[in-house]
């Protein structure tokens, strides 16, 4: 059987990550990643584009030595930065004719929602259905297989993005080799860190990365509202660099190695030297005068994050918070946060071997997404019985996929073969415009009151 293997590509603000993966009946299998550390890339945006190419390039190759894999063809994930989120009504109808909802029929609903887009400046990166009514009668999360002779509607959410960021985007990644095959959102993509629960009762995950703390909340099984703060890592890392009077590079590595994050926790005992900026000589701090300089700031992160969730109309969370990326890794983080609300706070940590860290939560969302969309259009059929180890296998349907601004979802008319990765963005423009369309984020400060959500 020929092997199905997802990729996905996480263009963070200080690295850039790969994650290749196959999936099995029981989850996502790991085989490969690669990780480069760049400058050419802020806030989740594309700075230097030659600089944030090689960075890709090389994270590429990384992540194909380590799986043994050439692949071509990718998953790209965009940060909330710049997206904003809108509910959307669509429906297609059949006359009277008794038909029999295939995937087809899913993917050429959620392709009409795409195509109601006129504008200019903005372009539909995600169509996510919430909820689908066949006859204006039946309510489900997946209508395949089921019988309709009026209509097939959907209520879904929309993720729209500004459109030259995003072909900038695209530009930088397939000029490395690559193919993308589509695009999902960190809003969209954040769903499949949350338990079935969670996701339910209504959560918030919280991803404090290098230079973006990105929010999503979700309500009653779908996205609800996302949005994302300027602030993450680096400003923490500032701040120590600038209460310890020594380099940013040399207040990473404190950071990493003796910060707390919550002041009551951290030790006296726990001490460390620092080079200075203004003499040669070393000075000491212990992790309680660290942990004074940290918390501040992690504290004004989660401030600034009630701040959106109260501008979401939001009070109670009671679902809980789910803290990921590259921050979570700060000790204390979670007990901080766990002393400012009353509901249940988690950190969240990929359980696949090989990214056990949170800065993966990211990258392995997207091949969850990317399977996800397979499995509701049938692109993918997952054997579910029991097997045993040497059995365990996937039932890979393959459908052509394409890539472009213009046809996302419609992924299986592209021929077998990838087309050229030299091609030109200007020619999928070109052919998006033509309609025929082919490919496609000092002092210590006291808590705050628990009853901040209630």
């Amino acid at each position: 059987m020929e092997e199905h293997y997802y990729v996905g590509i996480d263009i963070g603000s200080s690295s850039v990550k790969v994650v290749v993966g196959e999936k099995f009946h029981k989850g996502i299998n790991v085989i490969g990643t690669g990780q480069t550390f760049t400058d050419g890339i802020k806030k989740g945006i594309i700075d230097d584009f030659n600089v944030a190419q090689h960075a890709i390039k090389d994270t590429i190759k990384k992540a194909q030595i380590a799986s043994g894999i050439e692949f071509k063809d990718v998953f790209l994930k965009m940060p909330i930065v710049h997206t904003e989120i809108h509910d959307i009504e669509h429906e297609i109808t059949f006359n009277g004719v008794e038909t029999a909802i295939t995937g087809e029929h899913i993917e050429d609903l959620l392709e009409g929602i795409r195509e109601k887009n006129t504008s200019n400046e903005i372009e539909i990166i995600g169509v996510f259905p919430k909820i689908f009514k066949v006859d204006d009668l039946h309510e489900m999360t997946d209508p395949k297989g089921m019988n309709a002779t009026q209509s097939l509607a959907v209520d879904a959410g929309v993720i729209t993005i500004n459109k030259s960021i995003l072909i900038n985007t695209l530009k930088c990644v397939e000029s490395c080799g690559v193919h993308v095959l589509d695009v999902y959102s960190d809003a969209y993509n954040y769903k499949h860190l949350l338990s079935a629960t969670e996701v339910e009762l209504g959560a918030v995950v919280i991803d404090i990365g290098d230079q973006l703390t990105q929010v999503a909340y979700f309500e009653r099984g779908s996205l609800y509202d996302a949005d994302c703060i300027e602030m993450g890592g680096q400003n923490v890392t500032n701040d120590v660099a600038y209460a310890l009077n020594t380099t940013f590079e040399e207040a990473e590595k404190i950071k990493e190695q003796y910060g707390h994050a919550f002041y009551d926790l951290a030790s006296e005992q726990d001490i460390f030297t620092v080079s200075q900026n203004d003499t040669e000589e070393k000075k000491s701090f212990n992790q309680k005068e660290l942990s004074d300089v940290i918390e501040a700031r992690v504290e004004e992160i989660f401030l600034q994050v009630f701040d959106l969730l109260q501008d979401m109309g939001l009070n109670k969370i009671n679902g809980g918070f789910i803290i990921t990326g590259g921050s979570a890794n700060l000790l204390g983080i979670k007990e901080l946060l766990s002393d400012m609300v009353t509901e249940k706070v988690r950190i969240h940590v990929p359980q696949q071997m090989g990214i056990r860290k949170p800065e993966f939560s990211s990258s392995i969302s997207t091949i969850s997404s990317g399977i996800a969309f397979d499995e509701l259009l049938d692109y993918v059929t997952i054997n579910n019985h029991e097997v045993t180890e040497t059995e365990e296998e996937v039932e890979v349907v393959e459908t052509p996929k394409q890539n472009g601004l213009g046809n996302l979802f419609k992924r299986k008319e592209k021929e077998a073969q990838v087309q050229s990765t030299n091609e030109t963005y200007d020619s999928v423009e070109q052919t998006k415009n033509d309609n025929e369309t082919t490919e496609e984020k000092p002092g210590f400060m006291k808590k705050i009151m628990k009853s901040l959500f209630d």
